[in-house]
């Protein structure tokens, strides 16, 4: 019988069945577009609709339907889907069938699996699930997403619904945060989302500094949640993988991962350091990988020391809050000494607070100190685009005791001169002012003398609007301070400068041209000053320059050379004052500028003519200047006796000015700078800086000699580097001074790195002394272990 409607049609099976036995199974509603019955009623095909069991617990959607009577089998195929009431589960599917006698529902394909209770999504290509048992089976390699979009991925599972469990071989789970999970056999409880597995690894997100550490744990069983990680007989490195054992590892009883602590706890735990155990801890832990900030010891040291004495040097880092940390580096000295430094941090939306500080108590009881503070806050002003206040602080009870004891602080740049000031500085796009109150304090010099003041120093900058006919930029710039030093010498200075540099033209033959000026005036008032009139003094003076320069460029194929000779004509009709002893360094770069060769203060007066040439080459595949060489001279028509001596810029013929680098390739840097003396006779300033890398060693060498400075400066330094492999080498570095014909230090470091471990042992031999500094001979020892030890955690910035 064939029927054949364009209305949906709805068949009870019984209907058309010719036998009561076939009646009282369990039966279909068919609601198809097309229906057919065939076999005396034994066979019927469907398409298009749905099929509901008569209970309603199955809702059957498909393109195909085969009923048999005899098998009491329904095959659906073509975008199949199952609602199954009783278990709240939704499945789509390509081809399946349900096995009415096996109480079987097999699904084959692409197959998604939606447990609305659990909130769980299984993805596979063959299920089977035993509504009787209540058990859900797939032999083939499946993928289980679950109610915490973590990822799991098996080649088999067994899900007993009644029971709640899950069971999964060879899973592979990779979490919400991209960590990684594999287990041999694993057993999840949907209930409370608890996983059991045994012989797991686990690959932990990298969040360390260093992307090549691959950082993991594995062990033999594992309990897991979204809360906590915890594994029996476990193993944690975030060493790279590599063949043989890991540089480091901790292997402990018990390994706990506190994942909303972002801790790793341990138990009973061995430290080994290439599979040999070195530190025992009863109970360990510290931040796993994805941590920034945390609290917990960084790299100890350990230093034997000729003149500060033997120390161990443990420091710890201390998240105080959210915006606030602080490192304590505690010193235990092999005496009855301890040294104990903090460094403070704290940032708040608009401002930064720093702080340095230690106390030393030596053998003899007396307690040495230092205080750094460091203090900067954003201020919000309208007629500013950007307004800052810093403050500092800087004082020690003693004034060797930064250098003897190696005090490190990235509040100070020199051991021997502190700084204590107040500065606001305000700008905008035209205009910049800065107020200052500084006092330094230099610990080389007496009680009396050691102290300089400048209360206050203001300065000003502000960009003109040009109103005249010149073609160029007016800048106006105005400083005014009181300075005290030497105990008894006061200077009251303001100087106002009015600035000129005009917009560069080009001729037809190729001369860059531009001119500038200067008007200077200097209102000056002091005591017992030897740099100024004792009474109150005006000065005004001013300079004009032109600047050409004619720019030459040659190139082919591989290489672009270029030739500039330059000139600058300095016109000034005032005299210079006496600047004759001042120490100012000029050089082939600087030579060219406006106000060169004297202090802020003054002008360099007289008529003068620098000229030089610059010739460079480019290597253009390579993207490398091979080759410069740079000369420059300076004349005059009448010597000026009042500008500095060292460069004899104030003769009519200055020093012959130059400079060569020579780079051929990555092996050879080479750089010298001279200074050589208008007679050709000597040379009063050289620097000579090489650098040679031959296969695994690389050597640079600094010469310098002064022979136009009173202090008559000269030595000679060298670092070597012997790169035995990629985690290996040895370094070498000493200083002769050439003056006095004495050998400052000698430096003897190995050191082994890798991407989870450095060690580094280090011989250090300095025969400078200075007050209670005397000759000094150290050893000094370093073990770091990655992450946990850090020497640069991520401090609050």
């Amino acid at each position: 019988m064939l029927m054949k409607n364009k209305i949906i049609y709805t068949i009870l099976i019984y209907i058309f069945c010719h036998c009561t036995s076939f009646a009282q199974d369990q039966f279909y509603n068919f609601e198809t577009k097309t229906i057919e019955i065939t076999e005396d009623g034994n066979l019927l095909k469907a398409n298009y609709g749905k099929v509901v069991s008569s209970d309603k617990n199955f809702e059957i959607k498909g393109n195909e339907f085969l009923y048999s009577k005899n098998t009491k089998i329904l095959n659906i195929n073509g975008d199949g889907s199952i609602q199954i009431r009783s278990n709240n589960l939704y499945v789509e599917f390509d081809i399946g069938f349900i096995d009415q006698k096996k109480f079987i529902f097999e699904a084959t394909g692409e197959v998604k699996v939606k447990d609305l209770n659990r909130n769980l999504e299984i993805n596979s290509n063959k299920i089977v699930f035993n509504y009787k048992e209540n058990i859900l089976i797939s032999s083939s390699r499946s993928q289980i997403i679950d109610n915490y979009q973590n990822k799991l991925i098996t080649e088999n599972f067994e899900y007993n619904i009644n029971k709640e469990i899950i069971k999964l071989n060879e899973l592979n789970l990779t979490d919400r945060n991209n960590n990684n999970l594999k287990s041999s056999i694993a057993y999840i409880n949907t209930k409370t989302n608890n996983l059991y597995g045994k012989n797991i690894f686990i690959n932990l997100r990298n969040e360390t500094l260093n992307k090549n550490n691959e950082p993991r744990l594995k062990g033999n069983s594992i309990i897991n949640n979204d809360v906590s990680t915890k594994i029996t007989k476990g193993v944690f490195t975030t060493c790279k993988k590599r063949d043989g054992c890991p540089p480091w590892e901790l292997s402990a009883k018990k390994i706990e991962h506190d994942k909303k602590n972002k801790i790793i706890k341990y138990e009973n735990a061995f430290l080994k350091i290439y599979d040999k155990p070195i530190a025992y801890f009863p109970k360990f832990s510290h931040p796993d990988p994805t941590v920034d900030r945390k609290s917990g010891f960084l790299t100890p040291s350990l230093k034997n020391s000729s003149n500060s004495k033997n120390f161990l040097s443990l420091p710890y880092y201390l998240v105080v809050s959210e915006n606030s940390d602080l490192t304590f580096s505690p010193r235990l000295y092999d005496h009855e000494e301890v040294l104990l430094q903090t460094e403070y941090r704290k940032v708040n939306s608009n401002s930064n607070h720093i702080s340095d500080f230690s106390f030393k108590i030596n053998d003899d009881k007396k307690l040495k100190s230092h205080f750094f503070y460091e203090y900067n806050r954003g201020i919000k002003l309208d007629n500013f685009i950007d307004s800052n206040f810093d403050f500092k602080i800087q004082s020690t009870s003693k004034d060797t005791y930064i250098k003897k004891n190696k005090i490190k602080s990235k509040l100070i740049n020199s051991e021997n001169l502190l700084e204590n000031s107040a500065k606001l500085s305000l700008s905008r796009n035209d205009m910049s002012v800065n107020f200052e109150t500084i006092i330094y304090e230099d610990l080389d010099k007496n009680d009396s003398d050691r102290y300089e003041f400048l209360i206050p120093k203001i300065d000003v900058t502000k960009k003109i609007k040009n109103k005249t006919n010149l073609n160029g930029d007016f800048t106006f710039k105005s400083q005014a301070l009181t300075k005290n030093y030497n105990t008894n010498i006061f200077e009251t200075i303001n100087i106002n400068d009015l600035i000129f540099q005009s917009n560069s033209k080009v001729t037809n033959k190729g001369f860059y041209n531009n001119y500038e000026f200067i008007i200077k005036n200097t209102n000056t008032n002091a005591e017992n000053s030897l740099n100024y009139k004792n009474k109150e003094n005006v000065y005004m003076s001013g300079l004009l320059q032109f600047n050409s320069s004619l720019p030459l460029i040659k190139e082919n194929n591989n290489y672009k050379k270029i030739l500039n000779p330059k000139l600058a004509l300095k016109i000034s009709p005032n005299h210079t004052k006496d600047n004759r002893n001042d120490d100012f360094k000029i050089n082939t770069n600087n030579i060219y500028n406006l106000n060169r060769a004297v202090k802020q203060d003054m002008i360099e007066g007289g008529l003068s003519l620098t000229y030089g040439n610059e010739f460079s080459v480019l290597d253009k595949e390579n993207f490398l200047e091979v080759f410069g060489f740079k000369v420059a001279n300076n004349i005059r028509i009448k010597e000026n006796s009042d500008l500095p001596r060292n460069s004899q810029i104030g003769q009519k013929t200055s020093s012959i000015l130059t400079e060569i680098f020579y780079q051929p390739n990555d092996h050879i840097k080479f750089n010298y700078n001279t200074s050589i003396k208008n007679d050709l006779t000597n040379i009063n300033y050289e620097n000579l800086t090489t650098e040679f890398k031959i296969n695994n060693i690389v050597t640079n060498f600094d010469y310098l000699n002064e022979n136009n400075s009173e202090d008559n400066i000269a030595y000679l330094s060298n670092t070597t580097k012997l790169l035995i492999d990629n985690s290996n080498q040895i370094s070498f570095s000493t200083r002769r001074n050439k003056t006095i014909d004495l050998t400052e230090y000698y430096n003897l470091a190995y050191q082994y790195k890798n991407d989870c471990l450095t060690a580094s042992v280090e011989y250090n031999k300095e025969y400078y002394s200075d007050r209670d500094l005397k000759p000094n001979e150290s050893i000094f020892l370093k073990l770091s272990i990655i992450p946990f030890n850090k020497d640069d955690p991520k401090f609050l910035k």
